[in-house]
């Protein structure tokens, strides 16, 4: 009987002792397990690759007045937001454009000189032998070392942009040519689409 009562007592201890266990924990556990499924779902509703994306982006490197300006431009296509715009900062939103491959806002910065044909067929060409190169492009410069004007070879409205990144031992530079055209820095790529265009026809 003495034995019986000594465990019964040791029982209604464990309980209690569980009980209050329980209670002062139930809230931590109910704080995890929003965080968990808080997790689950981020990952349920979004691949890691989109959600780096959406993370990085070419405008992000220019000043939170000039990423206004440029939306701006965006919905309105008009040139006179991009008149502050630099050299390396059109360079920017060149890369902009490629990652996100949308030939009419490449048109409208690109520099015309009386070369470039109407917006149709530039849209047609561009979708057709550019667009795979300009995506390459825009994600293998994304980590960039750095971005500045070629002062050697600079001139009143013309200038060359350098691009660099490094990657281990290995570092690439990339050259674009810009010229001023409406006020504005546009890029001189039309040649390189023409290159583009006359592989692929060989």
């Amino acid at each position: 009987m003495l034995v019986l009562a000594i465990m019964s007592v040791v029982s209604a201890c464990s309980s209690e002792d569980t009980d209050m266990t329980m209670m002062s924990e139930t809230p931590v556990e109910a704080q995890d397990k929003d965080q968990v499924k808080k997790a689950l779902n981020e990952d349920i509703n979004s691949n890691p690759g989109e959600k780096y994306v959406e993370r990085f982006s070419y405008l992000k490197q220019l000043s939170l007045e000039k990423q206004e300006a440029f939306a701006r431009f965006k919905s309105e296509r008009n040139l006179q937001e991009l008149y502050e715009f630099t050299p390396e900062d059109m360079v920017l939103v060149y890369l902009y454009c490629l990652s996100i491959g949308d030939p009419d806002l490449i048109y409208e910065i690109t520099f015309n000189g009386g070369q470039l044909p109407d917006r149709d067929k530039f849209r047609k060409d561009y979708f057709e032998y550019v667009m795979n190169y300009d995506s390459e492009t825009a994600v293998h410069y994304r980590y960039y070392d750095s971005i500045k004007v070629d002062e050697s070879t600079a001139k009143e409205k013309q200038v060359t942009v350098l691009i660099t990144v490094s990657i281990e031992t290995t570092t690439h530079t990339m050259a674009l040519g810009l010229q001023r055209e409406d006020q504005v820095w546009k890029l001189d790529i039309y040649p390189l689409i023409q290159d583009y265009i006359n592989k692929a026809s060989k």
